[in-house]
């Protein structure tokens, strides 16, 4: 299955009873699947109906959902009420009542107030929206997924240039490794040696601690470890959709390594390479942020 972002937008337009109705679905990243319902009130008794159809498409970001009417809130004086919804509050009261010992009865304007108490179509009505609306939101969503996962595709494409790029930087420092171990050994020997002629040290052996030193420096480990992450990273991408875990924790070894390799270095050239590595990493955790 293919790497598929959290960002898309799904539209469908269609006919009810002479009104044109508008079907709108958007997505973000989320670590969850939040969906969030803007029906007009004639609608709203569709509520739960349309986040359960999201669910069977969407399983993780932040959803909006929206249903617009051509000419605003049609139908909106109520025809009748729910008697379900309406046993349901009065049981819900009673049981909070008898409770908690609290005194009072709900009066018809809270009742009616409250939210699905009123039904602002018939039952033959609302059958035929529930099917209309579904299906219209079924291509919404069609068209939302498709977005999602050319979106999915475009991001793994950058994803995998943004690992290859990391590569290289590591190609430049093992360049440039050989040449720092060289300056900062001259430099130790000779910060060394100035005090060997002021402490009597053998420079012999002064030579060897250095030498003991630089290995200490050696940044070889890093390196191979980081491009290890960098082939996991890829192959990791290629598993698909559901992967967010583990390369989240892929990232985090990756950063632990350009942290060691601009600490251990001792050059300004290799920490100045280390700092691109670090912003890559933070750059591609934000990307995967965005992956479902």
């Amino acid at each position: 299955m293919a790497i598929i972002s959290m960002t898309g937008y799904g539209k469908d337009e269609f006919k009810l009873r002479g009104t044109q109705c508008t079907v709108e679905v958007r997505s973000v990243n989320n670590r969850f699947l939040e969906i969030s319902c803007h029906l007009p009130k004639t609608f709203s008794y569709l509520e739960f109906t349309l986040k359960e159809e999201v669910k069977k498409f969407l399983a993780r970001g932040s959803v909006n959902l929206t249903v617009t009417l051509g000419d605003g809130e049609e139908g909106s004086i109520p025809t009748g009420y729910s008697t379900e919804a309406v046993e349901s509050y009065l049981k819900i009261a009673k049981d909070i009542k008898t409770t908690y010992g609290l005194n009072g009865e709900p009066t018809l304007e809270q009742v009616l107030s409250l939210p699905n108490v009123l039904v602002y179509e018939s039952e033959e009505n609302q059958k035929e929206t529930e099917g209309k609306i579904k299906a219209s939101l079924d291509r919404a969503l069609k068209a939302l997924v498709q977005m999602r996962e050319k979106e999915g595709l475009n991001l793994k494409k950058d994803l995998e240039a943004r690992v290859q790029e990391m590569d290289k930087i590591l190609d430049e420092i093992k360049v440039l490794d050989p040449e720092r171990i060289v300056e900062w050994k001259q430099k130790f020997e000779e910060r060394l040696h100035k005090l060997v002629g002021e402490a009597g040290l053998d420079p012999i052996r002064v030579t060897q601690e250095a030498s003991i030193i630089a290995d200490r420096l050696d940044i070889n480990e890093e390196i191979t470890r980081f491009k290890s992450h960098n082939k996991l990273f890829l192959s990791t991408l290629e598993q698909g959709a559901n992967q967010g875990k583990k390369l989240t924790f892929i990232l985090q070894e990756m950063s632990r390594e350009a942290n060691t390799l601009a600490t251990k270095c001792q050059s300004a050239k290799i920490a100045a390479h280390a700092i691109r590595l670090k912003d890559s990493v933070e750059t591609i955790r934000e990307q995967t942020m965005n992956i479902e």
